[in-house]
């Protein structure tokens, strides 16, 4: 009977999956598209491992980190698991933002990797958003013309959005919908426009301070959209 439930829960998920990929293509295509470009930063960013110091060579496994998270969240919101996508979507947003904070701090990162040490998100985007680490990109880029980094505003609202479902606010509860773990085109279409957000914020961060990786990223994923 347990086997049964599982296979029976297994059935409905495909089936949901099969929906999903043909509900909104232009949008899916979009995100997958803009998804892709952060694992492809990474790669860039290995490449150039001679030029790094120790804990960002630790570091680079974080852009596929982030990357399959984001692809997690996805299938699991194509299965019309939306709770636990978002809290994938959630995690991807932490550690996006964790890739600048800590590329520059290395005893942050150390003290993150082996003392156990809690980052907060509110307090990253506080010291992102600071003149001061404006005056360092400058120093890094000169180009860099004191625009901000990403939208901190949405940053803080999709944290906050997403933390009410990994705290298990009753808000979010979806056993209490008569349709749960069916598809549903606008949970889907939601979900999308939710991971969208939060991978333009986390790019908004990652090609101020990967500044040099961008023009070889546009090269290698010439299907990225127009500006992005």
């Amino acid at each position: 009977e347990k086997v049964q439930i599982l296979l029976q829960l297994n059935e409905k998920f495909s089936e949901s999956l099969k929906k999903c990929l043909v509900a909104d293509t232009d949008a899916f295509t979009a995100v997958e598209i803009k998804t892709r470009s952060l694992a492809v930063l990474g790669q860039i960013l290995s490449e150039k491992v001679e030029v790094l110091t120790p804990h960002q060579k630790e570091m680079l496994p974080i852009f596929d980190e982030v990357f399959s998270d984001i692809i997690i969240s996805i299938y699991l919101s194509g299965c019309s698991l939306d709770k636990p996508a978002q809290s994938f979507l959630r995690r991807a947003l932490e550690i996006g933002v964790a890739a600048v904070f800590l590329w520059d701090q290395p005893c942050a990162f150390l003290d993150w990797k082996m003392h156990d040490s809690d980052l907060n998100f509110n307090d990253m985007l506080e010291y992102l958003s600071k003149s001061r680490y404006k005056t360092f990109l400058k120093s890094l880029n000169a180009d860099y013309q004191d625009e901000e980094l990403t939208d901190f505003k949405m940053a803080r609202n999709l944290y906050r959005c997403l933390s009410n479902t990994t705290h298990g606010k009753i808000t979010t509860f979806e056993t209490l919908l008569p349709e749960r773990f069916s598809f549903n085109e606008e949970d889907w279409k939601s979900h999308i426009s939710l991971v969208s957000q939060v991978v333009d914020v986390v790019v908004g961060l990652w090609k101020k301070r990967f500044y040099y990786a961008i023009p070889p990223l546009h090269e290698r994923l010439s299907a990225l959209t127009r500006g992005y």
